[in-house]
């Protein structure tokens, strides 16, 4: 219900993005997976409970109809390897739209992605009249076998999202004539909203001159990845297996050689080598019940092995 009541007020709030600065998109490979055209979303869809909401979400538009499209794209991985990867296109289509919001997505852990389910939460944003572009980010989609996917690593989600960009630029060409403005809105909730910043960085490192970013609406995410982990450790409680997602993805994709006797405990320290195939995402809230005794320690007791990854912590913090 909170990451709803994000996007409810976040709506709400946002003001028009003008249509400055449209060009024309470079040609780069996208197919187009799955289309549909929508009206007013079946609210409940979204969260149980929404349709309380209802009296007070006055931003969005019942008579609006738009496609949704799901479109495959190319980008690469951390490492650099080229990789297929997918997204989500909303864009009205009795409307004319008014303006552009890059949508970072929430965790989907376990899940095959928005992509593949054709809706999300972001997604409330096409019915304010909105051209919506939501990646699902590598791991999800048609990259959902990716043995390790990345996860809040910085560089490389920004990347996939400005690929993700102008594969939607290609299609909304083609598919509308539809220019896409250079302006844009960043927006994201929870795994999204460090994925906003990151995609925010990405952009302005790299494309200042293609994307101008008018606002970035950020929620609920880790953007100080070392202060995050103190504050697990504190608290030792999260509700969804955030660390050893993070921790897993590190070791692989930076080649850390983790010895993970050091890092896990319980059953997780068994079954991590298979532990993203899905089977095992459901880990006890009680963090102690997975993470090595070390981890609960000030940083200058643990062990060499946590040590070993407060570089890429700090290197992947927004």
């Amino acid at each position: 219900m909170k990451r709803l009541l994000y996007f409810l007020l976040f709506g709400a709030v946002f003001t028009r993005c003008t249509q400055m600065d449209a060009y024309l998109p470079e040609p780069v490979y996208y197919r187009v997976i799955e289309s549909m055209n929508t009206g007013k979303y079946d609210l409940g869809k979204y969260e149980d409970g929404l349709e309380s909401f209802a009296p007070v979400v006055f931003f969005l538009d019942n008579k609006l109809i738009f496609r949704v499209t799901a479109i495959e794209y190319e980008t690469i991985d951390p490492n650099g390897k080229p990789v297929l990867a997918s997204g989500l296109v909303f864009h009205p289509i009795n409307r004319k739209s008014k303006g552009v919001v890059d949508a970072l997505p929430i965790a989907r852990l376990g899940g095959d992605g928005a992509s593949v389910e054709m809706y999300a939460a972001e997604g409330l944003m096409a019915m304010a009249g909105y051209t919506v572009i939501l990646p699902d980010l590598l791991g999800f989609g048609v990259s959902k076998d990716q043995v390790i996917p990345p996860f809040l690593m910085t560089e490389n989600t920004g990347r996939v999202a400005y690929d993700m960009r102008c594969a939607a630029a290609q299609f909304l060409w083609d598919e509308f004539r539809y220019a896409l403005p250079a302006e844009t809105i960043i927006m994201g909730y929870s795994l999204g909203g460090s994925a906003a910043l990151s995609t925010q960085k990405y952009y302005e490192t790299h494309h200042a001159d293609k994307v101008k970013i008018k606002e970035v609406h950020a929620g609920g995410g880790a953007y100080d990845l070392p202060a995050a982990f103190a504050a697990f450790a504190k608290t030792k409680f999260s509700d969804y297996p955030a660390i050893p997602h993070t921790i897993l993805a590190f070791n692989h994709y930076y080649d850390l050689h983790l010895d993970f006797s050091q890092i896990f405990t319980g059953r997780l320290l068994e079954v991590y080598e298979d532990w993203y195939e899905g089977e095992y995402d459901n880990l006890d809230n009680d963090i102690s019940t997975y993470m090595h005794p070390d981890f609960f320690l000030p940083l200058d007791l643990q062990n060499d092995e946590f040590i070993k990854l407060q570089p890429y912590l700090i290197k992947n913090s927004v």
